[in-house]
């Protein structure tokens, strides 16, 4: 759903406006912060503030340079990223810990259980990445984003957002690779 023109009549004031716009976008914030690699409580608490930051800046919106749910996802995104980059200053444990559990898990031949180890070594292979390597792969892969989409909500130009979410690839890619040898 287009929350645009509601976004819009928000910034004019309008209360109802924004109420639907939070309706039709929450799921959407709450998902993309957890494809971010945020637990479920982070996220909410992320997704409310990023809602409030809305509701305070929707003057600040243009349609003329993206949607309101890139606007939006540009809020959570930048939310997120501060509050990753702080939990990974205080981080006492390393993501290599993390990598040895999923790895040290006991092989089974249920295709159910090879899914999930598949999902926990992805999931492993992304908590390596900074944050804002997994926030391309998270709009482009999960949220289906175009580059312009992309570009606009990384705040810069679409080649650049291109060479950024190439290089992003490669490096998981490496990181996957080098796991698996």
């Amino acid at each position: 759903m287009d929350s645009t023109d509601d976004l819009c009549k928000a910034a004019r004031g309008d209360d109802a406006a924004f109420a639907r716009v939070v309706e039709a976008e929450q799921r959407r914030v709450f998902g993309f912060l957890g494809r971010m690699g945020l637990d479920a409580a982070t996220s909410e608490d992320i997704a409310q503030e990023t809602f409030l930051r809305l509701w305070r800046n929707a003057a600040h919106f243009d349609p003329a340079r993206g949607a309101a749910s890139t606007f939006l996802l540009t809020i959570a995104r930048n939310l997120a990223l501060d509050h990753l980059c702080a939990a990974t200053r205080r981080r006492e444990t390393s993501d290599e810990d993390a990598l040895s559990q999923a790895r040290c898990a006991a092989p089974a031949p249920d295709a159910a259980l090879e899914r999930r180890q598949d999902r926990a070594r992805l999931a492993a292979a992304l908590a390596r990445l900074a944050p804002a390597e997994r926030s391309l792969l998270a709009a482009s892969y999960d949220e289906g984003l175009d580059l312009s989409a992309i570009a606009c909500l990384e705040g810069c130009s679409v080649g650049a957002a291109k060479v950024r979410l190439h290089r992003a690839r490669q490096k998981l890619r490496q990181i996957l690779e080098t796991d698996d040898g």
